[in-house]
C-alpha cells in the first residue's frame, strides 16, 4: 500500500493547467519531462504509441514542437476520479494551432476537439503529481479543419 498523501482534485487542476501551458509555450524539453512519471508510462497518441521518455522524447515532444505552432489548449470538460496517490482523468480539451507546410505563403490554423483519458499520480520522488498515462480516445476536427498533419523529425 502506498505511503503518499492522496492527491487532491485542486493539485489535479493545477496540474492539468501546468501541462497545457508547457505544451502552448514549447516548454524546453527538461520541464515539460518533469511533468512525466520515471517508469510505467504509455502515451497513445493518433500517430504514435510510446512506452518511455525516451520514445516520448524523439517520436513525439520533438516532433510537435516542430510541427505545431501559435497553440492554445482550452480544457473544455474535465472529470477527476481520485483514488489514494492516482487520478484518472477525462479530459475534453479544444486544441487550436497553426502548421506551416513548405513551401506555402502562409500558416493554416486548424482547431481539434481532443478527447483524453488521462492517469496522474503523486511522484514518489516530487511528490507532485506526474503524468503516467496519455490516451487520445478521440481527435475530431472543428470549424472545417482536415486531419491532423504529422511529420517527420530528423534531428532531434
Amino acid at each position: 500500500m502506498s505511503t503518499l498523501a492522496t492527491l487532491t482534485e485542486a493539485e489535479v487542476h493545477q496540474f492539468v493547467d501546468q501541462w497545457y501551458h508547457k505544451l502552448d509555450i514549447h516548454a524546453p524539453l527538461e520541464e515539460f519531462l518533469a511533468l512525466v512519471a520515471d517508469e510505467g508510462i504509455e502515451f497513445r497518441f493518433p500517430e504514435v504509441t510510446v512506452t518511455d521518455k525516451a520514445g516520448l522524447t524523439t517520436q513525439w515532444y520533438n516532433r510537435v514542437i516542430r510541427t505545431f505552432f501559435d497553440e492554445i489548449h482550452e480544457t473544455k470538460e474535465l472529470a477527476i476520479t481520485i483514488e489514494a496517490d492516482r487520478a484518472t482523468l477525462k479530459v475534453l480539451t479544444f486544441w487550436q494551432l497553426s502548421v506551416w507546410d513548405p513551401p506555402a505563403p502562409k500558416s493554416t490554423r486548424l482547431a481539434f476537439l481532443a478527447h483524453q483519458t488521462w492517469t496522474v499520480k503523486r511522484s514518489d520522488k516530487t511528490g507532485l503529481p506526474v503524468m503516467v498515462t496519455y490516451f487520445v480516445d478521440a481527435l475530431d476536427p472543428v470549424g472545417g479543419s482536415g486531419a491532423l498533419p504529422v511529420k517527420e523529425v530528423t534531428n532531434t
